[in-house]
């Protein structure tokens, strides 16, 4: 009896430790405490950069940058631009390269710049005639690869303005007039936080009449649908015809078309209502919120009809994941009433939930034994596994203990040796060329 209720002791502490380590603070040291990490572009586990918005002052001319997954992150001004000149976006292709839009206090004119040395220095890539009407400013810019781009501002000429690049962004070249969505009245894109998603060669940009204007091939022809949202707060898609876009009230619509037409969601579960996107590589979609849009973070496998919380205490702003272990989160302090007080430095999914793929795992017969193991030593077997396997293990804190190559999981078991960890419970990644799945361990 004694064992029995040391065990089930161990395995209530295992549950709320699992639900409280989906997500680990990182501390950004911005300027002023009122400032916060808005926009992402994660590009891998290791490398992510984001805006620097203030909850008063709302734009500002920073961004923050990590190279080492976030273990350290650092903040810096833009250098170069004037006092009116405001950050809009960023778009991040690897630790040395990104983009950034520009607006003068959004009276025009705005730019687009470019860094290749981490953010040290950026160079101006637009022209004194591009987006220098009088309402258009960029508001979007996005890399389909390392030379072909889009950028997208608000109308001009009684059309939306819309470059592309083939040159890494060395020129922009406006598209076709004939090929630019015209806008409804006083239509603009949807601009303090721009609702953009992306999946292949096609992308999807928001405007503040609730349409959805769309591009299949790389920004050079749009296409223009009504998404029945009032005003859209976030959009993503997983990939060329599935998405889910959500109104800044918590309404969400899906598409199973690419965006030609959306249908109302009516979701249940626990779905937050400010950040949203895709797991890259699965139909998982992770929704975060703060304060008075609910606390916490969820997920859905099923195109957003259901959502299965992963935590529900932590104010995260907007979300971006690089892969089922990997994504962040803008982290937020909130006041009494529920709204933005400050920033929390950012947010790092660490969690198992999003890359448990029980169905891969089954089809390979990946199993550990013992489980729970008393001294920790296991045995781990996959007999549909053909192939050598990256081999890593993780605390309960989302920290690498261990990294192998597993060179012949069909004819030989993997011995993993942690008897040297701490007591607790573990996880096996394996990176197969089906996907990734994990296995539980537990030393006892």
């Amino acid at each position: 009896m004694r064992k029995q209720l040391c065990m089930l002791g161990f395995l209530l502490a295992f549950g709320s430790a699992r639900v409280q380590a989906q997500w680990v603070n990182q501390p950004v040291n911005n300027p002023t405490p009122d400032q916060f990490n808005l926009l992402i572009s994660a590009v891998d586990a290791n490398v992510a950069w984001t805006t620097v918005v203030g909850s008063e002052d709302f734009f500002t001319q920073l961004f923050s940058r990590t190279t080492n997954g976030g273990t350290t992150w650092t903040t810096l001004a833009i250098p170069g631009l004037t006092p009116n000149d405001l950050v809009t976006s960023i778009y991040a292709r690897n630790a040395t390269t990104a983009w950034v839009t520009v607006a003068a206090d959004f009276v025009g004119p705005g730019r687009i710049l470019r860094t290749t040395d981490g953010g040290a220095s950026w160079v101006t890539q637009t022209t004194a005639s591009q987006f220098a009407g009088a309402n258009s400013f960029p508001t979007v810019v996005r890399f389909f690869d390392a030379v072909n781009g889009v950028a997208l501002g608000n109308p001009n000429n009684g059309r939306f303005e819309i470059y592309t690049t083939s040159n890494a962004g060395e020129t922009w070249t406006a598209i076709p007039a004939a090929n630019a969505p015209q806008p409804q009245g006083l239509e603009d894109l949807v601009t303090g936080v721009p609702v953009v998603a992306q999946a292949g060669n096609s992308i999807w940009v928001a405007t503040d009449e609730g349409r959805m204007l769309r591009s299949t091939d790389r920004g050079l022809t749009w296409a223009v649908s009504a998404t029945g949202l009032e005003y859209p707060a976030n959009v993503a898609f997983r990939d060329a015809l599935n998405g889910l876009a959500l109104d800044e009230d918590g309404s969400y619509v899906r598409t199973t078309d690419g965006g030609a037409t959306w249908a109302a969601l009516n979701p249940t579960g626990s779905v937050r209502r400010v950040g949203l996107d895709n797991v890259p590589g699965t139909r998982t979609y992770v929704s975060t919120g703060f304060g008075a849009y609910g606390p916490g973070s969820s997920y859905s496998t099923d195109d957003g009809q259901t959502w299965i919380t992963l935590e529900s205490t932590i104010n995260h702003a907007l979300v971006d994941f690089v892969s089922p272990s990997v994504g962040w989160s803008g982290g937020l302090l909130v006041d009494a009433d529920g709204e933005v007080a400050g920033g929390n430095g950012m947010n790092r999914y660490v969690g198992i939930t999003l890359a448990n793929n029980a169905a891969l795992a089954s089809r390979l017969g990946i199993s550990a034994f013992p489980n729970p193991a008393p001294d920790g030593r296991f045995v781990v077997r996959a007999s549909g596994l053909k192939a050598a396997t990256p081999a890593r293990v993780l605390d309960g804190l989302g920290r690498t203990v261990r990294t192998e190559t597993w060179t012949s999981p069909a004819l030989a078991p993997l011995s993993l040796d942690l008897s040297q960890q701490p007591v607790g419970v573990y996880v096996l990644e394996l990176s197969t060329p089906e996907g990734l799945v994990r296995q539980k361990l537990v030393v006892r």
